[in-house]
């Protein structure tokens, strides 16, 4: 086994930003980093869900699916959507009320499930690393325990940066406006979900 053929490109992955990670910033913005933990628990949950379908060989099994991801990507794209509708309409305070919880955690790993090529990425790297057909259930669950750690650490460093952004907010004014920016990041966020095949 090579470990770093697996921990150096996932790490790289994990860390590009894309709509899962506009979504987790204009959340923090807006409902600060607490309640935005669920989404990231469940952003790295479906990481991991992909991760485990890739090293259990079920790739081309996932993918004989496409329908369902399809299904599960506009779920994720309808609900940022929504999330943005919500955020331009209400008052500067109004959306900090409405915390992550089981929606938030929802949401993270409809973001993850609706993305297959996940499970690509997984495929094309873990043989690279790792023989798949001699992992013990030990070294499967060390793979996965480091998978869960660098994505979350990643997540979580996203977080800290916007929670320090979000420190200067401090006029409903200027909250309005996170309030709108977060909603067009949202948005764009859906966007790009759409648009990826």
């Amino acid at each position: 086994m090579s470990i770093w053929f697996f921990i150096i490109p996932f790490t790289l992955a994990a860390a590009l930003p894309g709509p899962a990670q506009g979504a987790l910033i204009a959340q923090v913005l807006t409902r600060g980093g607490r309640s935005t933990l669920t989404f990231i628990l469940g952003m790295v949950a479906g990481n991991s869900l992909w991760l485990v379908a890739a090293i259990s060989g079920l790739s081309a099994l996932a993918l004989r699916f496409e329908a369902a991801f399809v299904i599960v990507k506009w779920l994720g794209g309808a609900y940022l959507l929504f999330i943005a509708w919500k955020l331009w309409t209400s008052a500067p305070d109004g959306i900090q009320a409405q915390a992550g919880g089981k929606r938030g955690l929802l949401a993270g790993m409809l973001l993850t499930l609706g993305n297959p090529k996940a499970v690509v990425f997984f495929g094309a790297v873990l043989p690279q690393a790792f023989d798949l057909t001699a992992l013990s259930v030990s070294q499967i669950a060390v793979i996965v325990a480091l998978g869960l750690a660098i994505d979350l650490g990643v997540q979580v460093a996203y977080l800290m940066v916007a929670a320090r952004a979000r420190a200067f907010i401090r006029s409903p004014r200027q909250m309005r406006a996170v309030n709108r920016s977060a909603a067009g990041l949202m948005a764009g966020s859906a966007a790009l979900i759409a648009m990826r095949s």
